[in-house]
């Protein structure tokens, strides 16, 4: 189990009860009505619509009547302090309505208008004059910038945008930081027959953010999985503690995190730095504490809708009963895709498919195809799926199916509609549902789903096998962080004296002294010393430049391998000498390490580097100097344990160099992981001092683990 740093433990947060007062307000002022406005005519529309009971007032500067009601003049003209203000006014009168609204009393606020924070310093400095008064006179502001929000089970839809009506309850829970978004969103899943508890869209999060929303989802009873847009993350701790209060209540985490394509404003002079991206950190951080990070909205939808009805799927065996061969291909395809196993049925399935009937022709594969003889037995089609059902290969089984569009569509799935419906809600084990192709669910397929108890259907197998996949890795990953062990604190370590101009050698020393395996070396300031050091060590050695300026050692000439005699070392101790004062004149130049030659052995990349946000990240690689080139790396946040680190190295497309390819060696998975965490809690135990700590490479020869260069570079 990771545990939080110092910079990543939890930071006070917004309250739940102060924000579930917001979202669950029982009278309502529209500030700004006007009949004119779209604005005003969807936040109002869409308040009715949406089952509001509650006291509804507009707030007209003219005291007009708005949309068939009549309206007050002033905010202090209102009957009584309502528990939420909607604010459709400009930026200009942001300020005198705040005070009269604090005059009034009300607590809770939306603001939707744009030409804040997110429009240059005076849109800026206004933003944060409000939310100072605000905070002085205890309101909430959610906001500005946004479109509200809604709370379906409470029949709250203070969205001030057109979206669908009636709304569609259902457990997934929505946190966007886009207001835009939602007015998309919420119809599409609703197509897709996922239906929504609460949705916030947060705009400029000047005093609610998207992660307190997700917070407030975690101890919502309406709400089983969390969805959430997000643009940026700029409270990783927050973020971290609130994902891990979701896994320990058993609500899964789904988010599309926008901008993959966005660079790294790091600078680092280790190749680690090349690994370690804005990006790929919050993926890395997303894997590390079990949060399923989708790549667009329609697998958000998708995903969430799995797992609202299904939870965790139970493993990754997967069992298919389709009706068409076109369908099996596409299912293979994708299943291959995302890492599903699909096993060949027993034989006491293919014995039980033909006694049920399968024609003899039939090959009995996992995709299965049924045939065209479904249209002369459609109970073909249920029987196989309680063959496969019944087989204990399979962990969970998808089947082709939907909710019908029509009454013809219903008609036509009477005769297994009742044996289908069994199937679905009461077997042994998850049985799901899936189109064909993307399929929009229609009024009539959503009450007649409700009217017999049929659980959702995926739109299709191309966003629902990806969708059971991370239902199944969510399982297992939820599994995995329960049962490891906490990690032990690092001890404290002080920057020594003058670790600012180590070269090698003293970084190599200090390494070696906290437990981390590092090859000896000695410094030479002469080819005759070099030579010394070589004869002591035994033949063959290497000679690198030591040089706390010089970080890629081979681009200047730096470094000469396999000598093996002293003649050799003498060339290379001038060689090098000669090459660095020419490719690097202004580096300061302490002497040439020298250190035994080790037989050749697989390389590995040990680097940990700060990130401005998440902290010390821990990256682990194949290649050595090459491993910007291989990109065969994996990324956790620290601190991380063994058992963690060893998943990174199994995550490694290299694995098998490791584990005894073609005869050679294999590594004790569980010595290397250990070795990597000790050279991770030296980086933990410097805390605040470190910027960069790269061992590269970190040579592994079957169980002989040994760092052959190192490097440290101290935060300023």
């Amino acid at each position: 189990m990771t545990t939080l740093t110092s910079e990543t433990a939890s930071t006070p947060t917004l309250d739940t009860a102060r924000l579930r007062e917001l979202l669950e307000p029982r009278s309502v002022a529209i500030i700004g009505a006007n009949s004119k406005s779209t604005w005003s005519h969807f936040t109002h529309s869409n308040l009715l619509d949406g089952g509001f009971t509650g006291n509804l007032y507009l707030v007209n500067r003219r005291g007009e009547d708005c949309h068939g009601q009549a309206s007050f003049a002033s905010i202090e003209d209102l009957p009584e302090v309502p528990d939420l203000a909607i604010v459709l006014t400009g930026t200009n009168s942001l300020e005198t309505i705040l005070e009269e609204t604090r005059a009034k009393g009300i607590r809770n606020l939306i603001l939707l208008a744009a030409g804040l924070g997110e429009a240059g310093i005076e849109g800026e400095a206004l933003q944060a004059k409000l939310v100072e008064r605000a905070r002085a006179a205890d309101q909430l502001i959610l906001g500005p910038n946004n479109l509200g929000f809604i709370n379906a089970h409470a029949k709250v839809a203070a969205f001030s945008h057109m979206t669908r009506m009636p709304l569609i309850t259902g457990g997934v829970g929505i946190a966007s930081q886009s207001g835009a978004l939602a007015i998309y969103l919420l119809p599409y899943m609703a197509s897709r027959g996922v239906g929504f508890s609460t949705a916030v869209t947060v705009g400029n999060e000047a005093m609610i953010s998207a992660i307190d929303v997700m917070g407030l989802l975690v101890d919502d009873e309406n709400t089983k999985v969390i969805a959430a847009y997000l643009e940026q993350i700029s409270n990783p701790a927050q973020f971290l503690a609130v994902v891990e209060r979701a896994r320990a209540v058993g609500k899964p985490v789904v988010i599309f995190k926008a901008g993959r394509g966005e660079a790294s404003a790091r600078v680092a002079a280790a190749h680690t730095g090349s690994l370690v991206g804005d990006d790929n950190v919050i993926d890395a951080a997303c894997k590390q504490f079990g949060v399923i990070r989708v790549e667009n909205i329609e697998d958000l939808v998708a995903t969430a809708g799995i797992i609202e009805s299904y939870g965790a799927l139970p493993g990754n065996r997967m069992g298919v009963v389709t009706g068409s061969g076109a369908m099996c291909a596409l299912v293979a395809d994708k299943a291959e895709q995302v890492g599903l196993q699909l096993p060949s049925p027993s034989e006491s399935t293919i014995r039980g498919l033909h006694d049920a009937g399968l024609p003899s022709f039939s090959t009995v594969n996992n995709p299965m195809d049924t045939t065209g003889y479904i249209s002369v037995d459609p109970t073909i089609l249920t029987k196989a799926n309680q063959c496969f059902i019944d087989d204990p290969n399979y962990d969970f089984v998808v089947v082709n199916g939907s909710w019908p569009a029509n009454q013809v569509m219903a008609d036509m799935g009477k005769p297994t509609q009742d044996e289908l419906l069994r199937q679905l809600t009461a077997s042994s084990k998850p049985v799901i549902a899936m189109s064909f192709l993307p399929t929009e669910v229609t009024e009539f397929g959503r009450q007649f789903a409700i009217d017999h108890g049929f659980p959702h259907a995926s739109d299709s197998f191309d966003r629902g096998i990806p969708a059971v996949a991370r239902s199944a890795w969510w399982g297992r990953r939820t599994a995995e962080l329960a049962a490891d062990a906490k990690v032990p604190a690092a001890p404290h370590l002080s920057k020594p004296e003058g670790a600012e101009s180590w070269t090698e050698i003293e970084t190599g020393n200090f390494l070696r002294e906290h437990g981390a395996p590092y090859v000896p070396a000695v410094i030479a300031t002469s080819a005759a010393t070099a030579v010394a050091a070589a004869e002591d060590m035994g033949y063959p050695v290497v000679l690198k430049v030591a040089s706390e300026d010089i970080a890629h050692k081979t681009e200047v000439g730096g470094v000469r391998l396999m000598l093996r005699d002293a003649v050799a070392v003498a060339e290379a101790y001038d060689f090098i000498r000669t090459s660095v004062a020419s490719l690097a004149p202004l580096a300061n130049v302490q002497g040439i390490a020298v250190s035994p030659m080790r037989p050749a052995g697989n390389e590995l990349l040990v680097g940990i580097v700060r990130d401005p946000q998440w902290g010390l990240v821990l990256a682990v690689g194949f290649g050595g100097v090459m491993v910007e080139i291989l990109k065969d790396s994996a990324l956790r946040l620290l601190p991380v344990g063994p058992a963690e680190i060893r998943r990174m190295l199994e995550s490694l497309k290299g694995i098998d160099l490791l584990t005894g390819f073609r005869g050679s060696e294999a590594t004790d998975l569980d010595e290397l992981a250990s070795v990597i965490f000790r050279i991770s809690q030296i980086a933990v135990g410097l805390g605040d001092q470190l910027e960069e700590l790269e061992i590269n490479p970190l040579r592994v020869a079957g169980n002989q683990i040994e760092a052959l260069d190192a490097l440290i570079r101290w935060k300023a």
